[in-house]
């Protein structure tokens, strides 16, 4: 069978949307199916020209136009995300081979329009893969208002006739619902991580580099710092706790990093590191050299979005600590392995609990090792793969098991 997938970045971008994508791309090439990719030229966080795109591990990479607006900027953002959608359409109403399936990502925002008018225009059966929930995510950051009528028309109009629709949680299938119509399958999968290379577990190497010693309590928080995430709970903790306390490191970009950076000229004495983000080659050596990693959401953005930073700490065994509330993803996967800890928004004293807790050498092993045995059910990267490819194979085929 023939797939074609939309999205917006795709390898050697490190956005981790195409990554995922392309796992899936190879396992499907792998078992004898075509895969094309239109994605677009230009690099996720830097506007970087990537070509117009080659064949990857036997993935036929078309990359389309993009605009030379650094992406930074709000007015840059959806320059790039216009022009992204409008000639990745095109390429796939007008220029790509009649597909079997169209896949579209949620990369940028209602792409899956394009794989709806595609369908309908060339006959196919189009599905999504819903890695952000839209227009939820719009409300969500403008905290309570409305996306109106329109948008919820048009998510709605993107997902009718769909076979499938996969998402990454039970409480993001649970929204998506709402714009879905009867005969649609929707379909919970797991994120997975990269396996570490070797090495990496120990991370004594990006502990040295960053001056931390064998005895401090490293809590890493490692990934985009968006707006759906919360800080001051971590940064009250760190201010209260003080010299004394353990490094708190801050790994990344992002929106919300301008907040740590500010606490950081308020706060000299706080144990506060605000680094920079790692190539992708060198996460796994920088998430090991953390003893927990830290985790936060926002109440408004629960089943709209589903951080990919729990699969990579549990896979690594290392536990986390969790502040947000308990309707989500990662609350429910802390609870149910009891591979870290879960703190309400808010709810300082319970934090620095957790920070105590953590001290513990034992204790961290304990619940290290918890995440790791849940990782290995749940997050297990071969298993859910292969379980993104039969969906799409079904879908493909009009099959419905």
């Amino acid at each position: 069978m023939r797939f074609l997938f939309l999205n917006q970045f795709y390898p050697p971008d490190p956005a981790p949307t195409g990554r995922y994508l392309h796992d899936v791309a190879r396992e499907l090439v792998g078992r004898g199916h075509l895969v094309g990719v239109a994605c677009s030229r230009r690099a996720y966080g830097t506007a970087k020209d990537l070509g117009t795109g080659a064949v990857l591990d036997g993935v036929d990479v078309h990359r389309v136009r993009g605009v030379s607006i650094m992406p930074r900027s709000l007015v840059g953002r959806a320059a790039g995300h216009l022009a992204y959608f409008s000639q990745a359409a095109a390429h796939a109403l007008l220029r790509a081979p009649r597909p079997d399936l169209v896949l579209a990502a949620t990369s940028p925002p209602f792409l899956g329009l394009a794989g709806a008018v595609t369908s309908r225009l060339r006959g196919v059966p189009h599905a999504e893969w819903t890695m952000d929930v839209y227009p939820d995510v719009l409300q969500a950051h403008w905290t309570g208002g409305g996306p109106g009528r329109l948008l919820h028309g048009l998510a709605r109009f993107q997902l009718r006739g769909a076979p499938l629709v996969l998402t990454l949680g039970t409480y993001m299938a649970e929204r998506i619902t709402r714009y879905v119509a009867r005969g649609t399958r929707v379909e919970t999968v797991p994120l997975w991580s990269d396996p570490p290379p070797d090495g990496a577990a120990t991370g004594n190497g990006w502990r040295a580099r960053r001056g931390w010693r064998e005895e401090d309590l490293v809590l890493l928080y490692s990934g985009n710092m968006g707006r759906g995430h919360r800080f001051a709970e971590f940064l009250d903790a760190a201010q209260r706790l003080g010299p004394e306390g353990p490094v708190w490191a801050f790994v990344g970009s992002g929106p919300r990093r301008i907040e740590i950076e500010r606490f950081q000229q308020e706060h000299p004495t706080a144990r506060v590191q605000l680094l920079p983000a790692v190539a992708p080659e060198d996460v796994a050596g920088s998430l090991c050299s953390g003893d927990v990693h830290l985790m936060s959401l926002a109440r408004p953005w629960q089943g709209v979005i589903v951080p990919s930073k729990l699969p990579a700490a549990f896979s690594l065994g290392r536990p986390v600590i969790f502040v947000g509330p308990s309707e989500n993803e990662i609350a429910a996967s802390i609870t149910e392995s009891d591979g870290g800890w879960v703190v309400e928004e808010g709810d300082l004293e319970a934090l620095i609990r957790a920070v105590d807790e953590a001290r513990d050498p034992a204790e961290r092993v304990r619940r290290g090792e918890a995440g790791r045995q849940y990782a290995r059910i749940h997050f297990d990267r071969t298993r859910n793969i292969g379980r993104v490819a039969d969906l799409l194979e079904q879908a493909a085929s009009g099959r419905k098991r």
